[in-house]
């Protein structure tokens, strides 16, 4: 892989790194590039997951039984399914909308009710697919007893098997549903998917009839309760009106028509008192006057008088006729005027007895006028001593009134409710009938990869997230320096068997590779890693170096080996020497087997240059162990090893401690204590952060003296980690 990582101090990066313009949109972009990471990172152990997962589902998928659906299709109407008519309706079900109603039919479709139904009427017990190979036996055993709860058990499951087959769905948003069901034999569906819907429409009928009567038979009670209640109260109403004297004819009550018939009378009395009276002063002014007979008769209109008058005129005529014939004085003129004077005296008496009369008459109608009056006045009286029991009698012919009309609607609604139940009718109609299926419903090919791809695919997610949550190691070097605020030296790359199997067979290992391939990404990263070593601090030199990590296996001895071979190809004055007391890695690498070593020169066995071993490759020296055991004296932390080093420094330019990893060995502390600079080397993604944290705090307990960290088996393939240099280095 032709990449690198270079990376500047801590605080270089604090200040020569822009701010980043617009926080949100870098959040975003952050989010983006973790999650590419993440899926380039995980892409191997996702695709793992995900084909595994994918493959079983498939398999298991395929694997199934064939099944088929037969579909058919009802439509509801649920303006019929009313018990009242719509003015009656007292909730307001009118109100109820289009989509509850249908998922009430469906829940009764899909109820336990239903499907039993659809069990025995098909005999479904019987069938293997759905009863699971065990027969319910043909008679249900005695109530109460174990094999009752057995049996029921046994038909409850095979209730809920029919109803797993069985599926009912509402088709968008209108009223019709779709009733599918689904088993291995296409015949069995149809015939179930038929048989639901013929035995809901039955249910319907039954229901519908059942409510009828229920309703009838409450109508039946509540009607005699009102008949009893419309009797009571009328009885009630006709006898206070019998106790209260108010008594009706033809609706009215009779003291009213009474008080109408006397108010009737007296004025009927009064107008005729006041033509009598008027009648009567006409003629006392006529006789006042000194009116003749002929006034007095056109005043009292008296055939009597007019007749008497006509004879006065005629005995008039006579008188005239004798007094011209025979004179004054003669006896027929005498009888002639005592006749005249007979007939004035019978008009003057038939005058007074007229007379007489109309005053009569005139008393007696003011004597009527005034009985009339008089009994006008009781009868009000009456009227209004009788206002509270009318107040009351009204109060009971309304209340009598209200419960006829109760009963009367009551009686009517029982009627009509008789009708509907003789009707048998269903609010479900029947759109399409289930035919028997031609094609199997599944497994389906497609939506079987389909559904497996996915599932495959999102449990490789979650593996891949969960992989990632409990890798505890470091991914970036940014990672590193935000966590432990300690900057990385350099992002090692990781070396691959092939490109190791390149190599002659001697050489294969990094640090012959860092010899054959000097111009690869893996020797420039060591390169820089010297670089940031001898020009870390800005004070004093960094000439003895210990290399440690915080556990075992991290690769510190191969990054020690080879930052001493870079180091010494750089034409440096370099000498490594192995402090790991419990291995001996370096001369097992370099293949040589020392004579003397580091324990023989602190003993004062011999002399230092005695002991050192040249790397011919590099022009390296090596200051070896001669075997690995464990030694209870303290031979770092004597004077010796703090002598040897002060001489080492007159011929080295620099100087590596190849140091055992600190949370394995206690004397690793002792031994970076000794030196300029400490450097760990953490492993890509393996090496936990509380394990290099805990390092650290051991390290600066003794002494603050540690550099840096130097990322090794970086995957530079995986993007984040380094920066592309494109074909600029040799692989």
């Amino acid at each position: 892989m032709n990449l690198i990582a270079i990376r500047q101090p801590a605080d270089e990066l604090d200040t020569v790194s822009p701010e980043t313009p617009g926080g949100g949109a870098g959040e975003g972009m952050s989010i983006i590039k973790w999650v590419v990471t993440f899926l380039v990172r995980r892409w191997l152990l996702i695709a793992a997951v995900a084909a595994v997962v994918a493959s079983v589902g498939f398999v298991a998928m395929m694997m199934e039984r064939p099944k088929f659906t037969a579909t058919s299709i009802i439509l509801i109407n649920p303006s019929q399914d009313r018990t009242l008519s719509q003015d009656q309706q007292i909730t307001g079900a009118e109100l109820i909308p289009a989509s509850a109603i249908v998922e009430s039919h469906i829940e009764v479709l899909t109820s336990p009710m239903m499907m039993a139904r659809l069990v025995d009427s098909l005999g479904l017990a019987t069938n293997p697919e759905l009863n699971g190979g065990v027969e319910l036996p043909s008679t249900p055993p005695v109530e109460g007893s174990p094999e009752a709860a057995q049996f029921a058990r046994m038909r409850q499951s095979i209730i809920n098997a029919v109803g797993g087959a069985v599926n009912v769905r509402r088709r968008a948003s209108s009223y019709a549903v779709e009733i599918n069901v689904t088993t291995e034999n296409p015949e069995l569906s149809a015939a179930m998917a038929n048989r639901l819907v013929d035995l809901y429409m039955d249910y319907q009928v039954e229901a519908r009839f059942q409510t009828a009567e229920r309703a009838n038979a409450w109508l039946s009670t509540r009607l005699v309760e009102l008949r009893e209640d419309v009797q009571r109260k009328e009885a009630e109403t006709e006898r206070f009106r019998a106790e209260s004297g108010l008594l009706s004819t033809q609706g009215v009550l009779f003291t009213e028509q009474q008080t109408s018939e006397i108010q009737g009378s007296v004025l009927q009395a009064r107008a005729d008192l006041a033509q009598r009276e008027a009648q009567y002063r006409q003629l006392q002014q006529v006789l006042q006057s000194g009116g003749n007979g002929d006034t007095i008769a056109g005043v009292l209109n008296s055939d009597v008088i007019s007749t008497l008058r006509a004879r006065e005129a005629d005995i008039a005529r006579r008188q005239a006729d004798a007094e011209s014939r025979y004179g004054e004085l003669h006896p027929t003129v005498q009888n002639i005027r005592a006749e005249r004077q007979d007939i004035r005296d019978q008009i003057n008496a038939e005058v007074a007895r007229v007379a007489a009369s109309l005053r009569n008459e005139v008393e007696i109608a003011r004597a009527r006028v005034d009985t009339l009056q008089g009994s006008l006045g009781a009868v009000r009286g009456q009227l209004a001593g009788n206002s509270e029991a009318l107040v009351r009698l009204r109060e009971l012919e309304r209340e009598a009134a209200a419960s006829r009309t109760v009963y009367e609607s009551f009686l009517q609604r029982f009627h009509e409710i008789s009708d509907q139940g003789n009707l048998r009718t269903s609010t479900t109609q029947l759109v399409s009938a289930a035919t028997v299926p031609t094609r199997k419903s599944s497994p389906a090919l497609r939506m079987a990869l389909i559904v497996s791809i996915a599932i495959g695919l999102a449990l490789g997610l979650i593996a891949g997230l969960i992989a990632e949550a409990l890798d505890e190691g470091f991914r970036t070097a940014d990672e590193v320096e935000r966590k432990l605020n300690v900057s990385v030296l350099s992002s090692v790359p990781k070396l691959r068997t092939k490109e190791l199997k390149a190599l002659p067979e001697n050489l294969r290992h990094p640090a012959g590779y860092l010899i054959e391939r000097q111009m690869s990404a893996f020797t420039e990263s060591l390169r820089v890693a010297r670089t940031s070593i001898v020009y870390g601090q800005a004070h004093g030199k960094n000439q003895i170096v210990a290399v440690t990590s915080a556990l075992p296996n991290e690769g510190k001895t191969t990054v020690s080996l080879c930052l001493a071979r870079a180091s010494a190809l750089s034409q440096q004055r370099v000498l490594i020497i192995d402090c790991d007391l419990r291995r001996r890695s370096l001369k097992e690498v370099l293949g040589f087997e020392p004579e003397i070593g580091l324990l023989q020169v602190l003993a004062g066995e011999a002399d230092w240059r005695q002991a050192i071993f040249l790397d011919e490759a590099s022009g390296m020296h090596v200051l070896p162990l001669r075997e690995s055991r464990f030694i209870s004296e303290d031979v770092f932390g004597s004077g010796e090893m703090s002598k040897l080093l002060g001489d080492l420094r007159n011929h080295y330019d620099l100087i590596l401690l190849d140091c055992a990893p600190v949370l394995a060995v206690a004397e690793t502390r002792v031994i970076a204590s000794l030196a300029d600079s400490t450097v760990i080397v953490a492993r890509w993604e393996k090496t936990p952060v509380k394990a290099v944290r805990t390092t650290l705090q051991q390290l600066t307990s003794t002494r603050d003296n540690v550099l840096g960290i130097i990322l090794n088996n970086v995957d530079t393939r995986v993007p984040g980690y380094s920066y592309h240099m494109g074909s600029y280095y040799e692989a």
